[in-house]
């Protein structure tokens, strides 16, 4: 087991247990969400690769702990076409998080699924994009930010405002939270951003972070030394 690319794994979704040998798949749902029949899949990679155990992981991804190595093509092999997408660990995007925003929650003001589904496929920032070190992106439908916007690289919610009379939702930015051992919050920009403009500025923010960070630098690190002005300016705020 000396000789194995342990990263090279981790961007295929399986992550070295302390068990010699074992592996854990870490799968991700799209904004999410599983269904039955994948569920289905998952509980039957468990009994017949693992213990028959599942793991809910705090970035709404679904586990599968015990899996041999030996095992690993054919488990590959057994998720191709089934739309179950594989987390990633290591030096790169981790699954965006989103709350069910205005598709069902009476408190969701916006279309969080929707949001997600352009970020991955308008600008293709997805799980899985090597960078310096981990950037997580956060969407929350409302105020709650029951996602933890605050605490993330990039993280946003749903916000309601009076325009000329009238209610209006639009999106609130928070940019360089992060979790971990020195847990930070992130800035709040103080403007409602319309949903393109949410878009640009992710943009702008992840093409800053993977020319200018060093490896291992988180994104808070890197405004802090940038200086939290700049940055701002840099990003067009």
């Amino acid at each position: 087991m000396g000789n194995i690319d342990y990263d090279a794994f981790k961007k295929r979704g399986f992550l070295r247990q302390k068990q010699e040998g074992l592996f854990v798949l870490r799968t991700r749902g799209q904004a999410g969400n599983y269904s039955a029949e994948q569920l289905s899949i998952l509980v039957g990679l468990s009994g017949k690769f693992g213990r028959g155990i599942l793991h809910a992981t705090t970035r709404q991804g679904v586990e599968i702990p015990f899996i041999k190595f030996e095992n690993i093509d054919e488990v590959e092999g057994e998720l191709q076409g089934s739309g179950i997408k594989t987390g990633t660990s290591g030096p790169r995007i981790r699954t965006t998080t989103c709350c069910p925003g205005n598709s069902r929650c009476k408190s969701g003001l916006i279309d969080t699924f929707g949001l997600f589904d352009r970020i991955e496929n308008e600008l293709n920032i997805r799980c899985a994009v090597d960078l310096p070190h981990k950037l997580k992106i956060s969407i929350s439908g409302c105020p709650n930010k029951c996602t933890r916007a605050e605490a993330s690289e990039i993280g946003i919610h749903g916000q309601a405002y009076a325009s000329d009379g009238k209610r209006q939702t639009g999106y609130v930015v928070y940019l360089g939270g992060c979790g971990g051992r020195t847990p930070q919050l992130g800035i709040k920009i103080e403007k409602i951003f319309t949903v393109d403009e949410v878009l640009s500025l992710i943009e702008r923010v992840v093409k800053f972070y993977k020319e200018n960070a060093r490896p291992g630098q988180r994104l808070v690190l890197l405004i802090n030394e940038t200086g939290k002005e700049e940055f701002l300016r840099k990003m067009g705020l």
